[in-house]
């Protein structure tokens, strides 16, 4: 099963335990629309942005 990434475009099949989750009804391919180099790249990014922002006081 090809599911087609929502970031890149690009194809990617999910793992075993992802692909029996579908087949058991728990989750739909729908919610499994991005592939790992791009779930990655948006991880990171959070990651990034939340380090960004500081509760300190910069004119202290």
């Amino acid at each position: 099963m090809n599911i087609r990434c929502r970031c890149c475009g690009e194809y990617f099949c999910p793992c075993e335990d992802t692909l029996d989750l579908i087949a058991e009804g728990y989750i739909s391919s729908s919610s499994v629309n991005t592939c790992d180099d791009c779930w990655d790249m948006i991880q990171l990014s959070e990651f990034d942005l939340s380090e960004s922002f500081s509760d300190s006081n910069p004119g202290l």
